[in-house]
């Protein structure tokens, strides 16, 4: 054998699987983070939406102190259960009115996180042509693009591989 010769050679054989290994990690957890990240904008708008909106009507009626943020917590988690499992439960009975759904939530989602980077780095949309209109539909057009890749990843968490039609 070329390898068994020194001791580098067996170095190497050893050092080969780790890295695979390591790789194959890091590969699921990116994976991981994107499913995350896909549906992070949903239970942060609707959780945060319902806490709003229960904070001065329940929470305040049925606790005080410190212990109303904590309803307010219990609320919107509540709230991203049962949006979760009403999600599911489209995917399963209607697959093609959920695909429509998903696609518009995973649009509006990426025009958020789009819009939020670009007014964090630059302060706004950038502009891409001379003519403003033009500049923003062309923003636009990129949302749309980006919103098929994370359609795509929403699609995934929904749903098993033979449910939704492409």
């Amino acid at each position: 054998m070329f390898f068994t010769e020194n001791r580098g050679g067996k170095m190497i054989l050893f050092l080969i699987p780790i890295l695979i290994m390591i790789l194959l990690f890091f590969l699921q957890l990116s994976k991981s983070i994107s499913k995350m990240i896909a549906v992070f904008i949903d239970f942060l708008f609707i959780g945060g939406f319902v806490a709003y909106l229960l904070h001065g009507k329940v929470s305040t009626k049925i606790a005080s102190g410190h212990a109303i943020y904590f309803w307010n917590i219990v609320f919107g988690i509540g709230s991203c259960l049962i949006y979760y499992l009403l999600l599911t439960l489209l995917v399963m009975k209607f697959p093609k009115i959920a695909a429509v759904v998903n696609y518009i939530i995973a649009w509006f989602g990426t025009l958020i996180m789009y819009g939020l980077l670009f007014s964090v780095f630059i302060g706004g949309f950038p502009r891409l042509l001379n003519n403003s209109e033009l500049s923003m539909l062309t923003n636009l057009l990129i949302v749309t693009l980006l919103a098929f890749v994370t359609f795509k990843i929403r699609k995934n968490i929904f749903s098993t591989p033979d449910e939704y039609s492409s």
